[in-house]
């Protein structure tokens, strides 16, 4: 009798709470028949709808990214870098800055001043070998010096620099024989050059800021010294991590010179500027050595030893079809 005294109180709430659900699930059922009311949509003025399009889709250009592909970090930088670099060198006239700073100006002639103290000191070497030498050295210098004129004004010797591009320009073009008059006029050079690094003011005649690269160098001693940079010294020194380390403000030094050279060669009168194949090869090969540059700043070998790697196969591609 006890036991099903504490039945009773159980078997009530289960009843209640049986007539509570009906209750509600009748509720529910009866607004499921009463419309559902909603905001209105907006109602867009004609200048808001003109700005956007009816579909997008129909004006997305190539194929649709692959979203389940993952990729790595570095693999994504390197294409953004690449991307970057391929739309700057599609781009005529690059500002200067962002492929040589003026650091690097300023020291690679510095450095050149040094050497041609060293390569001009008699007619008879001159005459016998070294003539050549200065023709690269003193073209190399009036591209700098070109440079110079149209970079920021914070590069030494700015105001100076169209002046001595001209002076520059002429005795490289005139070191292609070794004479006695062209060793005077290289002498005169390097003591100009000597006296310039020393703090003298120029003592060049004025010149147009603006560059003809036609008149500046020829284009076989600026590939010389993108030969020296890229075989000789950027390639070797990206050979292992600790030649990368142990050079990398060299890398960097070589790689902006590079990339300054790169860009020189494929200007309006050079030979093949106009042919889109030979331009194509010469913003492959400015792309690749500026992404070496920034990887030096990133302090990434992979990177730059990728990029250099470019740089092979851009010089690789373009000997097979142009020379000199």
């Amino acid at each position: 009798m006890t036991h099903l005294r504490r039945k009773v109180p159980v078997i009530a709430s289960l009843a209640l709470v049986a007539c509570l659900s009906g209750q509600l699930a009748a509720l529910v059922a009866a607004q499921s028949d009463r419309p559902v009311k909603r905001a209105r949509p907006p109602k867009w003025s004609a200048d808001v709808l003109d700005a956007f399009f009816g579909d997008a889709r129909e004006r997305l250009v190539g194929e649709r990214p692959e979203y389940s592909t993952e990729q790595a970090p570095s693999q994504l930088a390197a294409e953004a870098s690449n991307a970057a670099a391929a739309a700057e060198a599609a781009a005529p006239g690059t500002a200067w800055s962002k492929l040589i700073d003026a650091d690097t100006i300023e020291t690679e002639i510095k450095r050149l001043a040094q050497t041609i103290d060293c390569d001009v000191t008699t007619p008879s070497e001159f005459k016998g070998g070294k003539y050549q030498d200065c023709r690269r050295h003193f073209s190399v210098l009036a591209m700098l010096f070109a440079v110079a004129a149209e970079h920021d004004p914070e590069v030494r010797w700015h105001d100076a620099s169209p002046g001595l591009r001209d002076l520059f320009a002429r005795a490289g073009y005139n070191c292609k024989v070794g004479t006695d008059q062209t060793y005077q006029e290289a002498n005169q050079r390097k003591q100009d050059l000597a006296e310039l690094v020393r703090g003298s003011r120029s003592g060049a005649a004025s010149a147009e800021r603006e560059a003809d690269w036609s008149q500046v160098a020829d284009r076989p001693p600026l590939m010389q010294r993108l030969n020296i940079a890229h075989e000789e010294r950027l390639t070797k020194w990206l050979a292992t991590e600790r030649e990368f380390a142990r050079h990398a403000d060299d890398v960097r030094h070589e790689a902006q010179l590079a990339a300054a050279i790169a860009d020189v060669i494929g200007r309006e009168g050079f030979d093949y500027w106009d042919d889109e194949q030979y331009a194509a090869y010469a913003h492959a090969l400015r792309a690749a050595a500026s992404d070496v540059a920034a990887a030096v700043k990133l302090d990434d070998f992979e990177q730059a030893r990728r990029a250099v790697s470019r740089m092979t196969k851009a010089c690789a591609d373009c000997h097979e079809g142009y020379r000199g």
